[in-house]
């Protein structure tokens, strides 16, 4: 595309030549209608001279009404709140076959990225229009801008695959708009109350309690017919704690729930309790001592057994098409990001006794509710049932509407710029009873010729922790692991001692160790746990970045050989002067800390 194109004026006319969409959705919206209409205008009277119109126009607002106060020992450290919307431009031109997408020039990386603007917040027929009408002439303007440069980058080379950029779905209709208001009065008052358990503890070298209530509602329309309106409610308290050792190791543990309603979540007093009991494990892990290094069996259990599913498998589960670019040389590099799974669909890449179902449509599991649930996805795609493993085998990858060769159809998966898991389900056709799974356990300690086993309870999660330092408590130096560190671990005994380990790392774990799991138990566990975005993108294991919510169901999982050791990297020194309560301490029986209750 010549410049004298990029900069020409756009021909846009006052008329609507298209239908109106149907207006079931959210009917009497001034945004849902402001968005019908500019998108109507622009499939007919959106056109460069001498160029094509779109072939793929959607518009998706992503509106949230939030609240959030935090407080420490007792006191109110913030309260704030707000109101905000963003406009998310996705827009096409060419094809379904060849467009505009899947391609980035290195000259102009952000190229292929949308268009993301703020949205007035008032519901201003005229001032929404305006907005949107000016977002969509850079969206227009910048795909033509790609696709020109895509098809030259492509006059030198060959594909060897030729894959649609974009597949063809069904139009999509849901209307799950409500009335609904956020409850924010527990907000301050909840955050000050539990915080103020931490009071008077001297090993804490810091604690902070943060309490927050959303409503976040999606807007969608798309040039295909397919509306929604999706609304996601969310409450959810985190308690967190820091404390350092005498050798300056930063410890961290977190108290987290979540829930849709404020009847979701425990009562303050049983919060409380929670808060004390994580604050003494801190108090013992400060006095607890290292693993040097270890190979043998390891037990995941509970909270444990959810994160690793999180953090390392579920990665693999998602299919990520990686862009093609103007230099080759910069696409070989990019190549090492291809998920491997991939290649393995009906290969077995867990026990055969294994399966692994993800179910965006359920509300609940047992009467616990499920953070995952939806009824249709980013791209105005159904969510379903998806059966990912099937006794061991991969059956399939949660895909969007970016096709790939193995994948050419959406899962219904897609959650703002990337496909991600929902409700994970980790289902045995055997399982082992505790004691059965003891018994196996020890069992593998004898054939390793140790003298110990290491059982993992809890591992660092993504959703709730502190940043320490210039590296972040969880960044461990010298060493890359794909999970982080394990927060409570023990060697365990086969007369029934355990030791807790202060912290400790799995350094060398991949997808691949899961094949080698020998045994699961009978009972399972529901548990949150967080993903991230960063890890779906082609790039598991990444630690960073936001993370997401997901509920996990699992049994608890024996890897026949692991390795755990002692993290490395280099540990900060301890303060030069005492902890302010350390002279005034009372002794409470818990791990050597000290509390005075009227700081």
């Amino acid at each position: 595309m010549t410049r004298s194109m990029k900069c020409a004026l756009l021909v846009v006319g006052l008329t609507i030549g298209l239908p109106p969409l149907a207006d079931e959705v959210a009917k009497g919206s001034v945004l849902m209608q402001a968005m019908r209409d500019e998108l109507a205008r622009s499939m007919e009277q959106l056109q460069l001279a001498d160029a094509e119109k779109p072939y793929f126009l959607a518009y998706r607002v992503h509106e949230t009404t939030s609240s959030n106060a935090s407080a420490s020992l007792g006191g109110l450290l913030n309260v704030s709140s707000g109101f905000g919307r963003q406009l998310v431009v996705e827009l096409r031109v060419g094809d379904y076959d060849f467009d505009n997408t899947n391609f980035m020039s290195m000259t102009r990386p952000t190229g292929m990225a949308p268009v993301v603007v703020s949205l007035s917040v008032d519901d201003n027929y005229d001032t929404l229009r305006r907005q949107i009408w000016l977002a969509t002439d850079t969206a227009y303007k910048r795909a033509w801008d790609q696709l020109g440069a895509k098809r030259a980058a492509l006059q030198n080379q060959t594909q060897v695959e030729k894959v649609p950029d974009f597949s063809r779905e069904e139009p999509y209709q849901y209307d799950g708009l409500t009335q609904a208001g956020l409850d924010t009065e527990p907000i301050s008052a909840l955050a000050v109350e539990v915080s103020a358990a931490m009071r008077g503890m001297a090993h804490l070298s810091r604690s902070e309690v943060r309490v927050g209530a959303s409503l976040d509602r999606t807007w969608f329309v798309n040039s295909e017919g397919s509306e929604f309106v999706r609304e996601t409610p969310f409450v959810g308290l985190q308690a967190l704690a820091g404390s350092q050792a005498d050798d300056g190791t930063e410890i961290q543990d977190a108290v987290a729930v979540r829930g849709r309603r404020w009847e979701d979540l425990p009562d303050a007093a049983t919060l409380v309790d929670r808060v004390r009991a994580m604050a003494g494990r801190l108090a013992e892990r400060r006095e607890a001592p290292y693993l040097d290094r270890y190979s043998g069996p390891v037990l995941f259990e509970g909270q444990a057994a959810a994160e690793l599913v999180s953090q390392v498998l579920a990665p693999r589960l998602i299919s990520f098409r990686l862009p093609t670019l103007d230099t080759p040389q910069a696409e070989q590099l990019l190549a090492q990001y291809r998920n491997p799974f991939l290649d393995k669909i009906g290969s077995r890449v867990l026990p055969r006794f294994l399966s692994v179902t993800t179910d965006a449509t359920l509300k609940e599991y047992e009467g616990v509710p499920l953070h995952g649930h939806q009824v249709v996805d980013d791209d105005a795609v159904p969510t379903r049932p998806i059966l990912l493993i099937e006794r061991g085998a991969l059956k399939t990858l949660l895909s969007t509407r970016v096709p790939l060769a193995e994948l050419p159809q959406s899962s219904g998966s897609r959650w703002r710029d990337t496909p991600m898991p929902s409700n994970l389900f980790v289902n045995a056709t055997r399982g082992l009873e505790a004691e059965e799974l003891n018994e196996e356990l020890f069992a593998l300690v004898a054939d390793f010729g140790v003298d110990h086993a290491v059982v993992v309870r809890r591992i660092g999660t993504r959703l709730a922790r502190f940043d320490f330092g210039a590296g972040g408590a969880f960044s461990v130096g010298g060493e890359s692991s794909r999970v982080e560190p394990l927060i409570e671990a023990y060697k365990v005994f086969p007369d029934g001692r355990k030791e807790l380990l202060r912290l400790a790392s799995l350094p060398t774990i991949a997808e691949s160790d899961f094949k080698d799991i020998v045994a699961v138990s009978a009972a399972t566990s529901l548990h949150d746990a967080g993903f991230s975005p960063a890890s779906a993108a082609g790039m598991p294991g990444m630690i960073g970045g936001p993370s997401w919510p997901i509920s996990v169901s699992t049994p608890a999982l024996l890897f026949e050989e692991l390795t755990v050791k002692r993290p490395t990297g280099s540990i900060p020194k301890p303060p030069v002067t005492p902890h302010p309560l350390a002279k005034t301490l009372q002794p409470t029986g818990t791990g050597g800390s000290g509390v005075r209750p009227d700081l």
